[in-house]
């Protein structure tokens, strides 16, 4: 057990505290303390009395305590502020909502747009024609038929420029046919009147000049037995 040397005293009237260790390296308790309480002894006049040489021994009668003391209670650590400053920081639903409509909105105008610049892109092309006369005259007289030129085309917008041929005449005025935008065909049609007796056989021809050239013809008949 420690123990505090104390030369020769017998003025002890109370309770007594000798500090031992060095007070300012301890935050709470002051150091190192011997409390102490009244003593059970006499000091001797003479120190030198103990055969041994040595000092007396005050032995606490009420408190005899050693050690650092009470250590300083550590700094609270501050909370981290990521999920309670999430949760303050969401958004309200309708805020989401507005985002991700404006989102949709935008991706579908990038769509159009895309569209659009593909379309201009890729031109209109012709991939097929076919002329026919859908009623024939027949053994009418004095009569007028439909020749059609149905052409097929890839879908894209565009114009079709064309003129008609007949056997019997000379080449007709250049026309236009606009396409729209996914429409795949068009009709062009040649009204050709017959009068008279008589029978014949002719052709009608259509000669495309734009978006690419071709010519297909077909053959119209008269009859007209009055």
């Amino acid at each position: 057990m420690p123990t505090a040397r104390l030369g020769p005293s017998n003025a002890y009237s109370g309770d007594a505290t000798a500090r031992l260790g060095d007070p300012s390296a301890y935050h709470g308790d002051p150091g190192q303390t011997v409390s102490l309480g009244p003593p059970t002894w006499t000091a001797p006049a003479d120190p030198t009395a103990f055969s041994d040489g040595s000092l007396p021994t005050v032995r606490a009668q009420n408190e005899l305590r050693f050690g650092p003391g009470v250590p300083p209670t550590p700094a609270a650590t501050p909370a981290w502020p990521g999920a309670a400053g999430t949760a303050r920081r969401r958004r309200p639903l309708w805020r989401r909502l507005v985002s991700l409509l404006s989102s949709l909105l935008t991706l579908a105008l990038i769509g159009v747009v895309g569209f659009y610049i593909w379309q201009r892109l890729s031109p209109l092309e012709l991939e097929g024609v076919t002329v026919a006369v859908p009623e024939p005259a027949g053994t009418r007289c004095d009569v007028t038929v439909d020749v059609v030129a149905t052409v097929r085309t890839n879908g894209r917008s565009g114009v079709i420029r064309y003129q008609w041929f007949r056997s019997d005449a000379p080449p007709g005025a250049v026309l236009t046919e606009q396409v729209g935008s996914g429409q795949r065909s068009a009709a062009l049609t040649l009204k050709w009147t017959f009068t008279g007796v008589g029978s014949s056989t002719e052709t009608a021809t259509v000669n495309i000049l734009e978006p690419s050239p071709l010519q297909v013809g077909t053959p119209v008949q008269y009859s007209c037995k009055a």
